[in-house]
């Protein structure tokens, strides 16, 4: 494969990486555009992004048997296809039936589309800047649509926001025409690798730190509109401040992109770990103005992103054999979709405690979870960091 071929393959995962999950990027002012059309409750909320975020699960799943039998252009183009559909159908519900549908076939598509990308993306070189520049396009991708959602319903209504998102859509179905048709031989061994025993500590526990950081955020995420909106703040400034806020994503992106390992990832984890736990309680206490909002959302992204950057990394670094590098979009979309459905499973009316309790818990848990597997990995290694491979 020739250098260009690679940088062009490089930068259509990234894409596709970032835009098929363009919906749950922008989750709180979807559910918000959603609320308005339907009168959703919070349980039913809850129920909207439970189906999406399973059926990722489903496409994640999905994606792993496919490898093995079908190119990465038929596996990415019709899953794009069926995304642009859901998404298209999605401007016309009336229904909440047929949006929680419509939305479980939306989340399928994403999950296996993401999951393949971020798969290739990690059986590339230099992972740490890849997935840098990913969470840097994602946050680009997020905060200018975050901006422009709330001001295109507002002139063309919930149809034509929910159609700007299907042009994106569109794009990735284009983008898919840059992956190859078949996979060569050695990623198809790759990808025929068994999940086996005998997995690398440090791996394994950068899988379960992510899984907790996902479960962290997405406890929250979906609800921080309404968490705004029931402080008074207009729903045109919620817009605003969500976007500015998702600009934090970039400097926390920006780091491992330009800086790579050398500012040491499990640092780097525990700092963005930090700034999330910051944000929630922002959230839980202090949102009384925009402004609030901006800084509380800025913290969460900055730390989401940077730690997620460096964890990923983790992962495919210390798994030589790419067997954990299979799992890393399970796992992300395996625990945003746990967070929505426990919450459904465990919300009272409009009880919010739940919400806060569940994402600093979670956060918590995988801090220790990093500090423990140092500790360990310290006395097994003689002092080998958590940045060297196993």
């Amino acid at each position: 494969m020739t250098i260009t071929k690679q940088i062009l393959i490089r930068a259509a995962c990234i894409f596709i990486a970032s835009a098929s999950i363009l919906v749950i990027g922008v989750q709180p002012i979807f559910i918000g555009l959603l609320t308005e059309r339907l009168s959703l409750t919070l349980a039913q909320q809850s129920w909207t992004m439970s189906a999406e975020m399973c059926g990722s699960v489903v496409g994640t799943l999905l994606y792993l048997p496919m490898i093995r039998f079908l190119g990465p252009r038929a596996i990415a183009l019709s899953t794009a296809l069926l995304l642009l559909f859901a998404n298209a159908a999605t401007a016309e519900v009336t229904q909440l039936d047929t949006l929680l549908v419509l939305r479980g076939l939306a989340g399928i598509s994403a999950g296996v589309l993401y999951s393949y990308a971020i798969y290739w993306l990690g059986r590339m070189r230099g992972q740490d800047r890849s997935f840098g520049i990913l969470m840097f396009a994602q946050n680009a991708l997020f905060s200018t649509s975050a901006v422009t959602l709330p001001v295109i319903a507002a002139w063309q209504g919930f149809s034509g926001a929910i159609y700007y998102l299907v042009v994106w859509f569109v794009f990735v179905c284009l983008a898919c025409f840059c992956l190859p048709l078949k996979q060569s031989e050695e990623e198809q061994d790759a990808a025929s690798e068994p999940l086996s025993s005998g997995l690398p500590l440090i791996g394994v526990c950068s899988l379960l730190g992510m899984l907790f950081l996902q479960l962290s955020i997405y406890s929250l995420w979906g609800f921080v509109e309404g968490i705004a909106s029931d402080a008074g703040v207009a729903p045109v400034d919620i817009g605003w401040a969500i976007s500015l806020g998702l600009l934090g994503g970039l400097p926390g992106a920006a780091l491992p992109s330009v800086a790579g390992r050398r500012l040491g990832r499990a640092r780097m984890i525990l700092v963005g770990s930090m700034s999330v736990l910051g944000a929630i309680y922002l959230l839980a206490t202090r949102i009384h103005t925009a402004t609030d909002l901006m800084i509380a959302v800025f913290l969460m992204n900055f730390g989401w992103n940077l730690a997620l950057s460096y964890y990923m990394s983790s992962v495919v670094t210390n798994d030589p054999t790419g067997r954990l590098t299979k799992l890393i979009g399970v796992v992300q979309v395996a625990s945003a979709a746990a967070a929505p459905t426990l919450l459904s499973l465990f919300i009272e009316g409009n009880d919010r405690h739940s919400l806060f309790t569940l994402s600093s818990g979670a956060i918590l848990i995988g801090c220790v979870l990093l500090l423990g597997t140092l500790a360990l990995d310290r006395r097994q290694r003689l002092g080998k960091p958590l940045d060297h491979p196993a």
